[in-house]
């Protein structure tokens, strides 16, 4: 059976000054279409940096499988550069889109993050001298993939990193998935704000860390400086951090160890477990769930218990628990 396949690459770059938004991207489209019970699939291979026409590749398809390669070898200097490649595929994300730039830091020491639906994960590294990101972008109808973009704009010494999402994801089918799934490297330390709706976040090896989530899990780990979380629900863990710790949780386990500072919390339901604490714990109120508390270095202190009881050990200072809400097991207290 013979059949003609066109693929076909557009490649454009667009710039708009470091202090507005970038608007960078190359789209890869691969056409895809079943024989009988065969399904054929083309991949296809770009290096880019320059400003190109179109590029047409006919191909007569004698099996079932074909391969197409288009290499593209130029030099530009544009940053950041954005990477697009379209695939299709089944499931509730039945349209993804991977984007991948670089953003040059110069004198900016804090970044803002404002994403909305979809992981969401930072890390820090050593020797980072620009900031990369790579997005997965997910949506259950083609045409709002062009609508999931991400803008950056330098404002001060801040950096700012938005997602922006179709304005209208109603569905009579009720297939209204669109999300950005977000890695982001920074320079170890690096001083993060972020604001996200829905789904898992994790931070490692940021500098001060300020986090606003609504629901999903939250894994922080290695923050050199003060860390806030104000979470709807989900669980949230925290370790190893060189300031204090303060959050605000809605519902959701809350796992915290290895703090320097002073740790603070304000929880409606969960389990709370705190542990090495270099100064004080102080719990501002509780909702319901169980509070375990160990190895403080300072006082420890509960404002306000709804129901659950509360163990602690080895707190130096001193420990103030309401009578009434009060289960303790003394070691070596």
């Amino acid at each position: 059976m013979n059949a003609l396949r066109v693929v076909s690459l557009f490649l454009g770059y667009g710039l708009i000054g470091f202090g507005g938004d970038y608007a960078i991207g190359l789209w890869a489209q691969n056409v895809d279409q079943a024989y009988e019970d065969v399904r054929v699939f083309e991949y296809v291979e770009v290096e880019v940096a320059v400003d190109v026409a179109d590029v047409a590749v006919e191909v007569d398809i004698e099996d079932a499988f074909v391969e197409v390669d288009v290499e593209v070898d130029v030099d530009v200097a544009v940053d950041p550069v954005m990477v697009d490649v379209r695939v299709r595929h089944g499931g509730s994300c039945s349209y993804e889109l991977d984007r991948s730039f670089t953003i040059p830091v110069s004198g900016a020491n804090l970044l803002v993050i404002d994403a909305g639906s979809g992981e969401l994960n930072v890390e820090g590294r050593r020797g980072m001298d620009q900031i990369e990101v790579a997005a997965r972008v997910c949506a259950s109808r083609e045409e709002w993939l062009d609508a999931l973009t991400l803008s950056v704009e330098e404002v001060g010494s801040e950096i700012l990193l938005e997602a922006h999402y179709p304005e209208n994801r109603e569905s009579r089918r009720g297939d209204n998935t669109a999300k950005i799934d977000l890695t982001v490297v920074i320079s170890l330390g690096m001083d993060v704000d972020m604001d996200d709706s829905s789904g898992s976040l994790s931070v490692l090896g940021s500098g001060s860390l300020r986090v606003e989530d609504s629901s999903g899990s939250i894994r922080i780990s290695g923050a050199n400086g003060s860390v806030y979380v104000d979470d709807s629900s989900g669980g949230i863990e925290i370790r190893d951090v060189a300031g204090d710790v303060d959050v605000r949780d809605g519902s959701g386990e809350v796992d915290v160890s290895d703090v320097e500072g002073t740790v603070r919390v304000s929880d409606g339901s969960g389990g709370i477990d705190l542990a090495e604490v270099g100064q004080d714990v102080i719990l501002e109120s509780d909702g319901s769930g169980s509070i375990e508390v160990r190895a403080v270095g300072g006082d420890f202190v509960v404002r306000r218990d709804g129901s659950g009881g509360v163990r602690h050990s080895d707190v130096e200072g001193t420990v103030e628990i309401p009578e009434d809400k009060c289960r303790r097991r003394r070691r070596g207290n």
